[in-house]
């Protein structure tokens, strides 16, 4: 059996969290030519208390083996792959002085049931969120591999068709974001206008055994809800032989501090009603294409 390569560890061991897949330094500025008539104002603005809980489903195919920590979650066993769910809990600790840095950051502590698993570091103003990495659990913050410039993951003006690169440390290891589509999306916790974000990459690399080139890639979506934050998220890893490795994590329960009420025209769904949840319950499409 198959260990799991070093990359699919890295980018999804803990959740898939969006500074490992922002881990490759440098960016390009996003496309932001449009005209303005009014100052941009922060698309996403988490406060302290403010807690976000997903539905997590991973699905690793049967000749990888697991790891120590997937394999305590007890997956379910089909004939092609492990089924494994897990419950992730995000919460805004507030702002912390990054001394490795020299910047104030907002941190969101991350907790995969019950475990605490460490903090992602973002910077957000009216330019956009910025990816400065995450602090594992029990590291100190000088001791972290944080990234040498902060890369966008989303900006307060994008719109369907925009583009940008992390172009990273490395010229075959580029981050390239793209703006898909904008429109009403329904998940556990309701329905939300949302904007899908894909972010995709290739890395040529020497396959161990052979020493000769071969390729990877992995593809990732993410919808953003203004004010909300991620309300779903899709990673796809596959490579030679459409071996693959997929995840998805959906937005089951959202609390706003109560002094920070958040306005009415976020949700979409505001007639009081209990949102549909059977999508919950529907399995991850193992036979989707990497294109789709």
């Amino acid at each position: 059996m198959k260990p799991l390569p070093k990359k699919i560890l890295v980018l999804l061991a803990a959740g898939g969290y969006l500074p490992g897949l922002a881990g490759c330094g440098k960016h390009g500025d996003p496309d932001t030519t449009s005209e303005q008539k009014d100052p941009p104002v922060a698309y996403f603005t988490p406060d302290p208390g403010e807690v976000w809980k997903y539905k997590v489903q991973k699905e690793i195919p049967i000749e990888f083996r697991l790891s120590e920590a997937d394999a305590a979650l007890r997956p379910q066993r089909t004939d092609t792959a492990h089924l494994i769910t897990f419950e992730q809990v995000r919460t805004c600790t507030g702002k912390r002085k990054i001394e490795a840095l020299g910047k104030t950051l907002t941190t969101i502590a991350i907790s995969e049931n019950g475990k605490v698993m460490g903090e992602e570091l973002y910077q957000i103003g009216p330019g956009g969120i910025l990816s400065w990495g995450w602090v594992p659990a029990n590291v100190k913050d000088e001791e972290a591999h944080l990234l040498e410039e902060g890369v966008a993951i989303a900006t307060s003006d994008m719109q369907p068709g925009q583009a940008w690169e992390s172009l990273g440390s490395e010229p075959d290891c580029p981050f390239l974001f793209r703006v898909i589509e904008a429109g009403r999306v329904t998940v556990p916790a309701g329905t939300f206008q949302a904007t899908r974000i894909q972010i995709t990459s290739k890395k040529i690399s020497p396959h161990p055994v052979t020493g000769e080139d071969h390729i990877t890639y992995l593809k990732r979506s993410l919808w953003f809800a203004q004010e909300v934050g991620v309300i779903k998220e899709d990673i796809v890893y596959y490579g030679e032989h459409h071996v693959r490795v997929k995840q998805r994590s959906e937005l089951v329960h959202w609390v706003a501090p109560p002094a920070e009420p958040r306005p009415e025209t976020v949700m979409v769904n505001t007639a009081g009603t209990e949102p549909d949840t059977s999508k919950a319950e529907q399995p991850f499409d193992s036979k989707a294409e990497p294109g789709e």
